[in-house]
């Protein structure tokens, strides 16, 4: 850990309960980034993946969101992450006109450089799971923009959410230039 690190546990404590806050929602209606999450080999979203997605279609309906960009690849030949988010948003009714994907991405950090490329805005809504919410905040405002975090709320049991969370702390602290 680089001599500059922050205490772990404090910066743990901090990553989860930016999360955990309520945000504020802009005044007008902005894109919405919905970042992917794990789809299984068999092409099978995860929970989390669907949670976002029903997130995102929510703020589309509520007219929060313009639009929504789905994001993430594929370690391989199967279906994109921003695919199987694409599926799930037509088969809520989402018309594909209000969808843009962005298929590419493996990481956060390229979430957020592909859509830097991809958008002419840099406002935007920033929907991931609470425990992811606040680096994938960081990572995007590096990237120029200004970001309007969304949490998608996370029913987990207490075992569960220390593993997320001391995923994403070590995913943080990897990358010191964040904070």
């Amino acid at each position: 850990m680089p001599e500059s690190s922050p205490p772990p546990l404090p910066l743990g404590l901090f990553v989860h309960s930016f999360g955990q806050q309520a945000h504020p929602l802009p005044p007008t209606p902005l894109p919405a980034i919905v970042l992917g999450a794990r789809v299984f080999p068999d092409g099978t979203p995860s929970r989390a993946l669907v949670d976002r997605v029903a997130l995102g279609v929510r703020l589309l309906q509520d007219g929060v969101a313009s639009a929504l960009v789905f994001t993430g690849g594929s370690p391989d030949a199967r279906r994109t992450e921003a695919e199987v988010m694409q599926h799930l948003a037509l088969s809520a009714g989402v018309s594909p006109t209000a969808l843009t994907l962005e298929a590419q991405s493996r990481s956060t950090f390229d979430n957020a450089r592909h859509c830097a490329a991809l958008l002419s805005t840099r406002e935007v809504l920033l929907v991931t799971c609470d425990f992811h919410l606040w680096r994938a905040c960081a990572q995007f405002r590096r990237h120029g923009f200004t970001v309007w975090p969304v949490a998608s709320k996370r029913s987990l049991i207490t075992l569960e959410r220390m593993k997320v969370t001391a995923l994403e702390l070590g995913a943080v602290l990897r990358r010191p230039a964040l904070w």
